[in-house]
């Protein structure tokens, strides 16, 4: 494997790679943001 396939190989993973990350990022917040909302509401409800 030369040097231009390496790069290739880097330069194909790295948007999956980044996608996964803010996908991880967005589940991560959307929790939070529920999370805070179910508390919210029960607050409310009380």
């Amino acid at each position: 494997m030369n040097y231009q396939e390496g790069l290739n190989l880097i330069e194909s993973f790295l948007p999956i790679a980044v996608g996964i990350s803010l996908g991880c990022l967005a589940f991560i917040g959307a929790r939070e943001f529920w999370h805070e909302f179910a508390v919210a509401c029960k607050g409310v409800f009380q």
